[in-house]
């Protein structure tokens, strides 16, 4: 789960405690708009704003206004002689005490990101201080009010569970990625190769296994099964799709040989063009997990290219 989406979870279920959004970026700063720190009324966080000096502010303001529920915006330059932060850019963030009327907003918008869909969470303050939170259609009640873009939670789905599958997984986890992995071999399947909440599903045969699987631009799809003929065969089908990421491990002759089989039955070089093969950025991996490394970071360099 992302850490955008676990704040957005917490709030949602809880309604408690104080949040820091960033809701404008100028120049160099380490987060963008809509990055989250909450703190909890025990006084742990989730989430990052930045670090540093600039977060240790931003806890300590958070404090006081977890006892008021009052908002405030505040602006803050990201300067050595000021926050210690050589950055040069400025962030503007919204600080904000939390209450339950703020959960059913909270939810919807955790309902749509988990279904696939993106969307606008927007807040503004009343002239008292108050947060007004709302989705897509900003409170007519808020003098100030800004819409932070949030994007659906990434879905990785991964054809094959051999070692790269067996490594990837756990680490597109951490990076926020809510992945399932596929194959028709039970015993890699049915095993504890997969730890939860890697979510796994055995299919009869590669032919037809995209047919059940939710599959988004906000989708990558890997294809990593255990031969040639299995790996064309999930190639058509995910050219198919609306994936916004498709991958493939293999050799460049493999993929000119595979490409030339797809293009004599009229798929065209651009759709083949969607394809990464050799899958992953050049960093001479070598191991499985040394790949799976380079797989991840080419994922996540195509997703972010894209917001």
């Amino acid at each position: 789960m992302s850490e955008a989406l676990q704040i957005l979870n917490e709030v949602a279920t809880t309604g408690s405690g104080a949040l820091a959004l960033v809701v404008e970026r100028r120049g160099s700063a380490p987060r963008g708009v809509g990055a989250m720190l909450l703190l909890r009324p025990d006084g742990s966080c989730s989430g990052t704003v930045g670090g540093g000096s600039l977060e240790q502010q931003v806890v300590n303001a958070l404090r006081q206004l977890q006892q008021d529920g009052h908002g405030v915006i505040r602006s803050f330059q990201l300067l050595p002689e000021q926050d210690g932060m050589p950055c040069g850019g400025s962030l503007t963030l919204l600080l904000v005490g939390l209450c339950p009327a703020a959960i059913p907003v909270f939810a919807a918008v955790t309902a749509r990101l988990e279904a696939g869909r993106g969307c606008n969470l927007l807040v503004g303050l009343t002239d008292n201080g108050q947060a007004c939170w709302s989705v897509d259609m900003p409170s007519v009640e808020a003098l100030h009010c800004y819409s932070i873009p949030l994007q659906p939670v990434p879905g990785l789905l991964i054809c094959g569970a051999g070692h790269i599958a067996q490594a990837l997984a756990p680490m597109a986890i951490t990076a926020g990625f809510k992945v399932t992995v596929l194959d028709d071999r039970a015993e890699l399947i049915g095993s504890d190769r997969f730890q939860s909440p890697v979510e796994t599903a055995l299919v009869a045969g590669f032919k037809g296994c995209l047919n059940c699987q939710q599959i988004t631009p906000a989708t990558s799809l890997l294809i990593v099964t255990y031969g040639h003929q299995h790996d064309r065969i999930v190639l058509e089908q995910a050219l198919a799709t609306n994936a916004g990421y498709i991958g493939m491990v293999g050799s460049k002759r493999k993929r000119e040989e595979l490409f030339s089989q797809l293009r004599v039955v009229g798929v065209s070089d651009a759709d083949l063009d969607r394809v990464h093969c050799p899958v992953g950025l050049a960093i001479g991996a070598e191991t499985p997990a040394e790949i799976a490394v380079s797989i991840l970071a080419e994922m996540i360099t195509v997703r972010r290219s894209r917001q």
